[in-house]
């Protein structure tokens, strides 16, 4: 709906708007203009930001820091909400909008700004002008009150604070010239209408290819051949991990068998599990012994007898692992760190319950992309099998289904009964699931289907599923893949939708203004920013907290990647 919103949002009014618009930004903003070439400044008491030309001032940055209530917030609140960079980022919005707006010879009078501030009304900067008690004694405007809220809550004087309301004025000129220029059909507003009040009860599996990982063993020559195909995909992989392999500390590739004690288990059930654990340990030496192929034998003991479930398909391989993430803990880690490549470590008593563990090799510091290749190697092989078995695994499922289709999927697939001992394939089995009588609602990163996530390909599946043809999938939504089945649907009342036609057109066209601006919004600053001509003085975003860190800015990267609407 969205894209088709746009489409009809290209009317000649609009296109010749954007036109001069775009034009004005380029000549205030092109590389004709004046303004510092550098993205970011780490230090200068004079400025907070610079635009263009423009310069925003300290003075305009506490002003916009007190006026949203910035300090308001506890250090580490602010810092995770990012009130800081969130202010920046309306500034810089702010400085864009008052350059077009004077390009375009928009003019905010003394008289204007004098009359809203004498109705006790002040514009933040979002553009939004509301009234503020604050400025009023009794319930009228106070001259009194304004010096005491400029001087005590922004820092300002009341001739400061008329020249930032001046600004803010005519950034609200350019936002409502952009919004009033959006129409909405009504084809458009009935769409949306229906999308928002379609209510979908969907039963729903989920196959995660994450959980088919453990069960994936590539041999030495599957993980050869997958790394001399795809070398270009390893060394990509490499560099976005590069920091995990600069300064590696001191690592040991594992492997593990694991005998389980319970947490709350008495001295009797300890020591059952302690005895099985040496027995264990028994039978590896008497294997090597035999046949000298040791490694081979711990690969198939760990499958027979673990109790990792995570790793016993994998013949208990953990890969590489450093202190404090091989299950053990204290002396017993230190001791598995002291022993040389090739010995048995164990059993030893960790988080979980006794370990035995083997060591098969060791590494630290450097580690090049020939040393790390095998095993990024087999990690994208395991991931790209997990998703081909959870794939498979939903295509069966499916079958299944469609043989009965007018059985709903808990029918088709009941889960175990209370009485039943689930075994560790079945409790890693999907299980069917409800949505619940719900719409389909927009999100940024798509359309969203409750209890499942979003994606607009399963949306538009869902919405499709009828009666008749209830069933549709799999489906892809991140690492899982879905199928789903129609269980009840609800149609929107249409009655309603003509008694309240004419708001729902008000709605809808002012929801769409928005998305047009910030999708216009973003894409002025982006153009400033990759022309470099936005600089931002990152001192003045530090937090007081306790390690008052330098944070990580971007500017522009503070508007919606998707715009959306209900």
């Amino acid at each position: 709906m969205l894209d088709q919103m746009r489409k009809n949002s290209r009317s000649l009014l609009i296109s010749g708007l954007f036109v001069i618009i775009i034009v004005t930004f380029i000549i205030s903003f092109g590389p004709q203009s004046r303004g510092t070439t550098c993205d970011q400044v780490t230090s200068d008491e004079h400025y907070a930001a610079r635009v263009g030309g423009d310069v925003i001032s300290n003075n305009d940055y506490r002003y916009g820091y007190f006026l949203s209530w910035g300090d308001r917030y506890p250090p580490k609140v602010a810092r995770m909400q990012h009130v800081k960079e969130r202010v920046m980022d309306e500034l810089i919005e702010r400085e864009l909008l008052t350059s077009m707006a004077e390009k375009l010879g928009y003019v905010v009078t003394d008289e204007e700004v004098d009359a809203q501030i004498g109705e006790a009304k002040v514009t933040d900067l979002n553009g939004v002008t509301e009234t503020l008690p604050l400025l009023q004694k009794d319930g009228q405007y106070s001259y009194d009150a304004l010096k005491s809220f400029v001087r005590g809550r922004l820092q300002q004087t009341p001739n400061d604070f008329f020249a930032q309301q001046k600004k803010e004025l005519l950034a609200q000129r350019v936002r409502k010239l952009v919004r009033s220029s959006v129409t909405v059909s009504p084809d458009e507003v009935k769409a949306d209408f229906i999308r928002k009040n379609r209510q979908l009860n969907l039963e729903y599996m989920r196959f995660a290819s994450r959980r088919q990982e453990s069960e994936i063993a590539p041999t030495d020559a599957e993980i050869s051949a997958f790394a001399a195909k795809n070398e270009a995909k390893l060394k990509e992989a490499y560099d976005q991990k590069k920091f995990l392999y600069e300064k590696a500390p001191a690592q040991r590739r594992l492997r593990q068998i694991l005998v389980k004690v319970p947490h709350d288990a008495d001295e009797k059930a300890d020591k059952a599990a302690r005895e099985k654990a040496d027995a264990l340990v028994e039978k590896l030496k008497r294997g090597a012994k035999s046949s000298g192929k040791d490694a081979l034998m711990f690969a198939e003991l760990a499958r027979q007898s673990s109790d990792d479930a995570a790793t016993k398909a994998r013949g208990g391989d953990l890969g590489w692992r450093a202190k404090g993430g091989t299950n053990l803990q204290g002396d017993a880690e230190e001791k598995l760190f002291a022993a040389k490549e090739g010995t048995l470590v164990g059993p030893l008593k960790g988080n979980d319950g006794y370990a035995i563990t083997k060591v098969e090799g060791s590494r630290e510091g450097h580690i090049p992309f020939e040393k790390a290749r095998a095993e990024l190697a087999e990690e994208k092989l395991r991931q790209e099998q997990s998703v081909t078995r959870a794939k498979a695994a939903a295509d069966a499922a499916l079958a299944k289904a469609k043989e009965n289709p007018s059985a709903t999927l808990k029918t088709i697939f009941p889960p175990p009964s209370d009485t039943q001992e689930a075994s560790a394939a079945d409790s890693a089995a999907p299980r069917v699931e409800e949505t619940g009588m719900s719409a389909i609602r927009m999100t940024p990163d798509g359309a969203l289907i409750e209890g499942i996530g979003a994606s607009n390909t399963l949306a538009k599946a869902a919405i499709a599923l009828t009666t008749d043809k209830p069933l549709a999938g799999p489906v892809a939504v991140g690492d899982n893949f879905y199928v789903i089945r129609l269980k009840e649907r609800k149609e929107p009342d249409l009655a309603e939708y003509e008694r309240r036609k004419l708001d729902l057109a008000r709605e809808a066209e002012a929801a769409k203004g928005y998305r047009v601006l910030m999708d216009w919004m973003k894409a002025v600053c982006v153009e400033a920013r990759d022309a470099k001509r936005i600089s931002v003085n990152l001192e003045m975003l530090k937090y007081n907290d306790e390690g008052n860190e330098q944070p990580s800015y971007e500017p522009c990267a503070g508007y919606s990647s998707n715009a959306f609407g209900g």
